[in-house]
């Protein structure tokens, strides 16, 4: 609050009010309002409850906003981290770093985060995108108060940071805050082809405080000060490694931080634009990709998961057969990759032991 003044967010267009509560100008950016408005750009903060009034950001010197940390676990997608740092230079916010895990990848890499000098480098030799995150957790400085995390296929709007920090505000308790997926397909996607499954909570809306988890591991913020305090770090015997699908480390490294004393904060306001490569989309990946979630299901829960999914197979096996007779592409494919998952928890702890 500068002067009294602050931002009222009605759905999307920016309203400054004064301390009255007389309307004081209607913006259609964070940009545009700050100017108009005769106050500084970072002043202003977007993203409040409809019809409440936003805390805000005071004025202040760029060293008194809060250290936010934007970090990227990469591995041979030089492309597609060229695309999503070319917006994260172009973020709103006057006090972020940018660290770019490289997880031993063998293409352009290197050379494409060398072409933008405010990007700190870091390699981790260790293959597992639990072992480049834990990386990146481990070199957040002290001074560092949030830290946000996006996947290399993906691109942020300009308001990105302001977006999740005013999520945060809503509750003192939130750990954690996430943002939707927007998916933006290579090629028309099949029609059989379970469209949530790329596109996480990309229905939600509003901006809003959860005791569940409303966050995925590529459009996120977490708050430091809760993760320092409780000690946690990502399971790295889960999440993707090379070719090996495995995941549920940043489920299960969320839950850990929420616990059953703090919140998960969702904002539709910070979505992410989510890139996804034609072989993505192919029958044999989703059937790879789901046979991997049932292991991950068995590991995280262990025997009763087994249990549960060893007597649900027999009777999943028939409703697929059932369902055959529809002809209904879309109806087979999802009872076809429920089966699946099945059968991966089932031969979870042979494949487990193996690998």
């Amino acid at each position: 609050m500068e002067n009294g003044n602050v931002v009222k967010r009605i759905s999307h267009p920016v309203v400054a009010v004064n301390p009255n509560g007389t309307v004081a100008g209607y913006f259609s950016s964070i940009k545009e309002a700050a100017v108009k408005s005769g106050r500084g750009r970072h002043a202003i903060s977007l993203s409040c409850r409809k019809g409440s009034i936003c805390k805000g950001f005071k004025l202040m010197n760029k060293d008194k906003f809060p250290k936010v940390v934007i970090g990227v676990c990469t591995y041979n997608r030089c492309l597609g981290l060229k695309r999503l740092l070319q917006s994260l230079i172009k973020l709103d916010y006057p006090n972020f770093e940018i660290i770019v895990v490289d997880n031993n990848s063998t293409d352009q890499t290197a050379k494409i985060i060398s072409e933008f000098e405010k990007v700190k480098y870091i390699f981790e030799a260790r293959q597992g995108l639990a072992y480049a995150r834990n990386c990146l957790l481990n070199k957040c400085g002290k001074d560092t108060e949030y830290l946000g995390m996006l996947d290399d296929d993906e691109t942020v709007n300009e308001d990105w940071i302001l977006r999740m920090l005013d999520c945060f505000q809503l509750d003192e308790r939130i750990a954690v805050v996430g943002g939707p997926y927007i998916p933006c397909f290579e090629i028309t996607p099949p029609a059989w082809m379970p469209y949530d499954f790329h596109a996480f909570n990309s229905e939600v809306r509003g901006i809003g405080a959860y005791s569940v988890r409303m966050a995925a591991g590529g459009n996120v913020m977490l708050r430091m000060d809760i993760v320092r305090s409780k000690k946690i770090l990502f399971d790295y015997t889960l999440g993707y490694s090379g070719k090996v699908l495995l995941s549920g480390e940043d489920n299960d490294f969320f839950c850990k931080a929420m616990g059953t004393d703090n919140l998960c904060g969702f904002t539709e306001f910070a979505p992410v634009k989510h890139y996804i490569a034609k072989e993505r989309t192919t029958f044999q990946w989703f059937t790879k990709r789901y046979f991997y979630e049932g292991i991950t299901q068995y590991h995280r829960f262990g025997i009763s998961e087994y249990l549960k999914n060893f007597l649900q197979l027999p009777l999943r096996i028939v409703r697929l057969c059932l369902v055959i007779f529809t002809f209904d592409k879309e109806k087979i494919a999802a009872r076809f990759f429920k089966v699946v998952m099945n059968i991966g928890t089932v031969l979870a702890p042979l494949i487990l032991t193996v690998r």
